[in-house]
């Protein structure tokens, strides 16, 4: 059995292809903020994106059983893609701020240290000058 792909199921699934290995990429070199479950729901994400685009006939045959007609499969297809794209970027986006904001707490706490502890060397200084 020869199934021929389109140039646009090869050209579209090459990009969800590179999404995935992206994501897996990022989890195997432990970069900051990746983690299994991440990495899991990219897999299964993406992965399924490639499955819809390369086999289209199996969700049409089930939206069809269904009831729910062909033309509405393309209209959730691009709506899941949109819908995936925007909560990556923010879960990107959350985790920067996540890493900022730790990042700036630990510099006060540094700071707030510093000053206690000068203010503290301040004092013995004066009581043993008394």
């Amino acid at each position: 059995m020869m199934i021929n792909f389109t140039f646009f199921q090869l050209f579209f699934s090459g990009i969800a292809v590179l999404f995935l290995v992206n994501g897996l990429r990022k989890f195997v070199a432990r970069e900051r903020g990746q983690t299994f479950f991440k990495a899991l729901y990219t897999t299964i994400i993406w992965g399924g994106i490639i499955f819809l685009i390369l086999f289209p006939d199996i969700p049409r045959k089930l939206s069809v059983k269904l009831g729910l007609g062909e033309s509405l499969n393309v209209l959730i297809f691009f709506g899941f893609i949109l819908v995936f794209m925007a909560i990556f970027k923010l879960l990107r986006s959350i985790e920067k701020l996540e890493w900022t904001i730790s990042e700036l707490v630990r510099k006060q706490a540094l700071s707030d240290l510093k000053k206690k502890m000068d203010i503290e060397t301040d004092n013995n200084k004066e009581n043993c000058h008394k």
